[in-house]
């Protein structure tokens, strides 16, 4: 149910037809017009999926996590780091768990690029419902990630 549920809200511009429905955000933050970052290829596939920690969910942890990495000629990504994380340890871990699952459509590099040195940037935000009330890093649409978790009964 919950993998069901990260997937229907994984921001579309990201996956395209994998997913059933857009994530509702009624306050993005645009894209900063300076930005350096490499066009956000397509995810082919999503591995094993998204998923909201169970231990995060106990806690009632929500945040969110800026990533950095690059994509390999397997189109896996690699030299992942947090650039910047307003989460809790588990969250941290569980984006860059996510991360490692995707297979993106590796880019045509340019011909003065190495192969695998575009740094591309990701943005996930774990929240708990209702969603929708944390705000991104700032990075383009195609590069957010929302993972919706519905809350522990008992509490």
């Amino acid at each position: 149910m919950i993998l069901i549920r990260a997937c229907a809200i994984l921001c579309l511009a990201l996956l395209g037809p994998l997913c059933t429905s857009s994530p509702a955000f009624s306050d993005e933050i645009p894209a900063a017009e300076s930005q350096s970052q490499a066009v956000m290829p397509m995810v082919k596939s999503l591995g094993k999926g998204i998923y909201y920690p169970d231990q995060a969910k106990r806690l009632e942890a929500q945040g969110r996590i800026l990533l950095g990495f690059q994509i390999n000629d397997r189109g896996r990504a690699t030299r992942i780091s947090i650039e910047s994380a307003e989460a809790s340890k588990i969250l941290s871990d569980s984006a860059v768990a996510i991360l490692k699952e995707f297979v993106f459509e590796r880019p045509a590099a340019p011909a003065s690029a190495a192969a695998g040195s575009e740094q591309y940037r990701i943005s996930v935000v774990f929240e708990l419902e209702p969603c929708g009330g944390l705000q991104h890093f700032d990075v383009p649409k195609d590069a957010r990630i929302s993972v919706c978790g519905s809350r522990l009964r008992g509490r």
